[in-house]
């Protein structure tokens, strides 16, 4: 397993299984691997989604297979002319220095799959909220039927003010069913080694 991954999901576990007040309040004992973690976070994680786009239904659910039980179904009813005819964003809202290693981590399924089947998003991860809408980080990922988390990782290409990119999914490109969790963006900073970050 690699060495971020455990004390990710680690934290996300703890921290959103604590009521809102907690979080806020708790004290801070001593260090650990996943506090150290969730210190880069860059926006408030969890399943804070904003679904958009025509030939979408949305229902929120309650699922304990993830970090705080909360769950967007997104069911798309016909596939779009393009892939973000229906999309899904979730807000970032600390700045981006250029050539920060960025992670995106997002929880998501593909309820109605068969064993083996997969379905695409052609685009998991940080854009601009306005026009042209430029790439911060992104990948296509193949979504299963089973709850995994999905990354989505790279160097920022220059430098992004606080609230002016978001964590993206694009959802259109085929007819299909999407559960979307919770959503974890990450700064490493500068010369962070991307061999030490999940992939997909």
């Amino acid at each position: 397993m690699r060495p971020i991954l455990t004390p990710l999901m680690a934290a996300t576990v703890a921290i959103l299984a604590m009521p809102a007040q907690a979080q806020q309040a708790a004290p801070a004992e001593k260090s650990d691997p996943a506090d150290d973690i969730m210190k880069k976070a860059i926006n408030k994680p969890g399943t804070n989604w904003s679904v958009y786009g025509p030939g979408q239904t949305v229902k929120a659910l309650k699922d304990d297979g993830v970090p705080g039980g909360q769950v967007l179904r997104v069911t798309v009813t016909a596939k779009g002319a393009n892939a973000w005819d229906v999309g899904s964003s979730s807000p970032i809202q600390k700045p981006i220095a250029a050539g920060d290693m960025i992670l995106v981590a997002v929880y998501m399924r593909a309820p109605e799959l068969k064993d083996g089947e997969t379905t695409p998003i052609p685009f998991l991860g940080a854009n601009g909220v306005a026009a042209p809408y430029e790439n911060v980080v992104g990948n296509p990922v193949a979504v299963t039927r089973d709850w995994k988390l999905y990354y989505a990782s790279g160097k920022a290409p220059k430098a992004f003010p606080g609230n002016t990119v978001r964590a993206t999914a694009h959802l259109a490109a085929e007819k299909h069913v999407v559960d979307l969790g919770p959503v974890f963006v990450l700064d490493f900073g500068q010369n962070y080694d991307p061999a030490k970050l999940p992939r997909n």
